[in-house]
């Protein structure tokens, strides 16, 4: 940021972005205010002793402001900062009251005939710090509600017994350093503030790039580039969530697998790209004809895998039938089969069985590749289902 007079530049933050600030910084401002409103009313009140040892004669008139009427307003003030509203009605609130402090305090010295006024006034210094520091006000009302003291506390001093040019000056070289000083200070609260809110916000964004990034990182992990659909890695997640999430009567599960028949022929006569168009249509098929829950995933090349818990046998012939039947009325021409197909089509082989330890999907998955291997042999586009050691054709 561009700085004058060796300071950083006030940053700019649209509407949004000073809304967001003021919202972020307002529990913490509240907190901070009410505990200025005490401990500057606490020393407001204790200058009465000073009261009684320099300006014996408007003792009445100090208690009389200090305490019947400060000390209630003040105590307004902290009920109002501890309320529902918005943080910055209630920092103007603390200036105006610390203001009309400051007014009290010029009518109790201004109204003072003691020769101890002039020393007592060098004490209108501490209503700056009170208005700029104890409160860490905003810069701009703090720079306001400075110019106003200033016109204030300048005006009354030429109404104090025994007040001379000389004296004003003096007291000009005194005051003027701690305004400069005490402005500077809440510039430069106020550009921390919102530089590091700043900062926090692009912290922020920074995380929730980065975890965007790491969720996408993530998804294209376990997801096959061709087809869309979940890769080995994805398989491997979704066992483990079947084998820890998943209760132990839900463990038992359908597996099938699906090879596209023939499918080397078709790459080798029309082409690669005509075979990858071919799976990707062929993936979209069977996951179009499976259950939204069944897990189905490219486990390489040309040979697909479908997972579902709490299936049976009946269930395994049903989806195997569906998966066949979908890429077959997709009706992409193959020419190279050598046998009676003239489209592309599946064999798919199925098995049931507990998925519940290390190992038991192999397990499976090799008895239903041997049912898959079945119905390669018995002519392709047709499916297996594994049971009790045997392939056993279910529908021709």
């Amino acid at each position: 940021m561009m700085r004058w007079l060796g300071l950083p530049a006030r940053p700019r933050l649209t509407e949004e972005q000073y809304a967001a600030f003021l919202d972020e910084r307002a529990p913490l401002r509240s907190r901070m205010l009410k505990a200025a409103v005490v401990c500057v009313l606490l020393f407001y009140l204790c200058c009465f002793l000073l009261d009684l040892w320099l300006l014996g004669d408007v003792t009445l008139l100090s208690a009389t402001l200090r305490f019947g009427v400060i000390l209630p307003i003040a105590v307004g003030l902290y009920v109002y900062i501890d309320g529902d509203y918005p943080i910055e009605k209630k920092e103007i609130a603390a200036i105006l009251v610390a203001l009309f402090a400051n007014i009290c305090w010029c009518i109790i010295l201004v109204s003072s005939s003691s020769p101890g006024v002039l020393t007592y006034f060098y004490a209108a210094a501490s209503f700056q710090m009170a208005i700029t520091i104890a409160a860490a006000s905003p810069f701009r009302p703090a720079l306001r509600a400075s110019v106003f003291t200033f016109c204030l506390n300048y005006s009354a001093i030429w109404f104090l017994e025994g007040a001379t040019p000389a004296y004003v000056i003096q007291h000009l070289v005194v005051y003027i350093p701690t305004v400069v000083m005490t402005l500077l200070v809440s510039y430069q609260i106020e550009v921390e503030a919102m530089s590091s809110h700043l900062q926090m916000q692009e912290n922020e964004a920074l995380k929730r790039e980065l975890s965007r990034q790491n969720k996408d990182l993530a998804r294209l992990s376990v997801t096959d580039p061709l087809t869309r659909l979940s890769n080995r890695r994805g398989t491997e997640m979704e066992l483990m969530r079947l084998m820890t999430e998943v209760p132990a009567e839900g463990r038992y599960a359908v597996l099938l697998v699906a090879d596209v028949d023939h499918f080397k022929a078709y790459n080798d006569a029309y082409g690669h790209g005509a075979g990858d168009d071919c799976l990707k249509r062929v993936a979209r098929a069977m996951r179009r004809s499976l259950p939204i829950e069944a897990h189905l995933a490219r486990h390489g090349g040309e040979e697909f895998v479908v997972i579902l818990a709490g299936g049976s046998s009946d269930l395994a012939s049903t989806l195997a039938e569906s998966l066949r039947r979908a890429v077959r009325q997709l009706g992409i021409a193959h020419d190279f089969t050598g046998d009676r197909n003239g489209f592309v089509t599946i064999s798919v082989g199925a098995v049931c069985g507990m998925i519940q330890a290390d190992g038991d999907f192999e397990r499976l998955l090799e008895k239903a590749d041997r049912a898959l291997y079945s119905a390669k042999a018995d002519g392709r586009n047709t499916w297996r289902v594994y049971v009790d050691e045997d392939a056993a054709r279910v529908v021709a």
